[in-house]
């Protein structure tokens, strides 16, 4: 079974190769119809303007490349009103059909989801345009099984589910990032359905960011342990919840040097926005963007922890604060006022963040039910090597439910208890902080820097 599942998605890499090749055909035919339609081109054509109507059948015949005019002032236009009237792209088409073979892929992997016939009505529905179809089997799909159950039962292939849907429904607007999502070249930062980019949602995330540090509470303080293991992180991270603060531990290591520890924790309960940098608009910014009040907030946390420059530094996260630390990472002053040796994240979508130093070394742990670190458009189905430097724990246990596969608890479970290897060689990645703790201080992150009330 895994050589068959490799070589399902090495053939869906290699058709989404022919079909970015495709795409570039299409974009250099519609330079060259436009440069054709000059007047003075028009002028010295032969009669019947046979090179500008052999052009024009390439972009708009079947037997051509389809509907595939392509970029250029000529191009964008067209597109936007072909992709209207549903896919007619050649290099579309075989894009679905890497798509498809990405969810039988997953299938092997997940043979409950072949057994499951709503499942697969929804996918073949999706796969053959067949709108009202699509819709009937979801329904029955949340009908039948409930939304947490419907929604662990899509997560293994709800990246490839959504880039369908995107590329092949009659929305234009969703077109470039159902693209995107199926050749793994960039994050989904527009709603695959509506076409609604999360820019808007994410301006609603204003404020530079801020810290004010806080007392943990006498339970608190009683679960609190050193951070100097996976496992101790990820508890730490759920002790401390996610009412908006974080944790900075400081750690003698072993070659009596001190290290430092940032936990933080994922997104916190509420509306859109609750004046906190963990809330929803926060972690669509964190996913999308390189910074956000929460970034800005962990800054001046660690700042006023007292971190020395030039110091080593593990990042470490849980679903949205995961991501919050990895663009902490990407940050170039951050990287040069610190060393950060480790990110470590779990359940964060964070496959298109990259380090801004090459010796950090990264850890991204994902269940592949938890439908968060699809957010980013890449899940279970990939059929691509983002990050090949990286340490990926993609796993799935028999906890399939969501969102209680994406509890930071559930994680933390799952590592003490059914991953051992991965949860050793995280540990021993980790050994320069195995050690005694110095000190521990939680902040509570704010939008906006508190009033001085003087």
């Amino acid at each position: 079974m895994p050589r068959d599942r490799r070589r399902l998605l090495q053939a869906a890499a290699d058709l989404v190769a022919v079909a970015e090749e495709i795409e570039a055909v299409a974009v250099r035919a519609t330079a060259a119809l436009t440069r054709e339609l000059r007047p003075r081109a028009l002028l010295r054509a032969a009669p019947g303007f046979r090179p500008q109507r052999r052009l024009l059948r390439a972009l708009t015949h079947r037997s051509g490349l389809g509907i595939a005019f392509s970029g250029g002032p000529l191009g964008r236009p067209i597109a936007r009103l072909s992709g209207m009237a549903g896919p007619g792209r050649l290099a579309v088409h075989v894009l679905v059909l890497s798509l498809r073979l990405r969810i039988a892929a997953v299938e092997l992997t997940h043979p409950e989801v072949s057994r499951d016939p709503v499942l697969q009505r929804l996918v073949a529905a999706i796969a053959e345009d067949r709108d009202v179809a699509a819709a009937r089997a979801l329904r029955a799909l949340f009908r039948d099984r409930g939304a947490q159950d419907a929604l662990s039962a899509i997560a293994p292939m709800f990246g490839e589910i959504l880039a369908l849907r995107a590329l092949l429904d009659e929305n234009p607007f969703n077109d470039a990032v159902g693209w995107a999502m199926a050749t793994g070249r960039g994050v989904m930062n527009t709603d695959p359905i509506l076409g609604i980019t999360t820019r808007v949602m994410s301006s609603m995330d204003r404020g530079a960011g801020a810290a004010r540090p806080t007392d943990p509470t006498p339970e608190e303080t009683a679960r609190i342990r050193t951070g100097d293991s996976i496992v101790a992180i990820l508890r730490n991270i759920q002790a401390i919840g996610t009412d908006g603060r974080v944790l900075i531990q400081s750690v003698l290591g072993p070659d009596d040097v001190v290290r430092y520890v940032v936990q933080a924790p994922g997104m916190r309960p509420g509306g859109p926005r609750n004046d906190s940098p963990q809330d929803l608009v926060g972690a669509f910014r964190n996913t999308v963007l390189r910074a956000s009040p929460y970034t800005g907030a962990l800054k001046d946390a660690i700042a006023q922890f007292g971190v020395p420059d030039q110091a080593d530094i593990a990042l470490t996260g849980h679903s949205a604060g995961g991501s919050a630390v990895m663009n902490l990472a990407q940050d170039p002053d951050f990287c040069r006022r610190y060393r950060v040796t480790h990110v470590i994240t779990a359940g964060s979508p964070i496959d298109f963040k990259t380090p801004a130093d090459p010796r950090t070394w990264i850890a991204s742990i994902t269940n592949q039910h938890d439908l968060i670190p699809v957010l980013d458009g890449q899940g279970s189905g990939t059929c691509f090597d983002l990050h090949p430097t990286w340490y990926t724990v993609d796993y799935a246990d028999p906890t399939h439910r969501f969102p209680l596969c994406h509890s930071v608890a559930q994680y933390a479970a799952n590592l003490a208890n059914d991953l051992p290897e991965a949860r050793t060689h995280i540990d021993t990645q980790l050994a320069p902080y195995r050690g005694s703790l110095v000190r521990s201080q939680l902040y509570l992150m704010l939008d906006h820097a508190p009033e001085d009330p003087r």
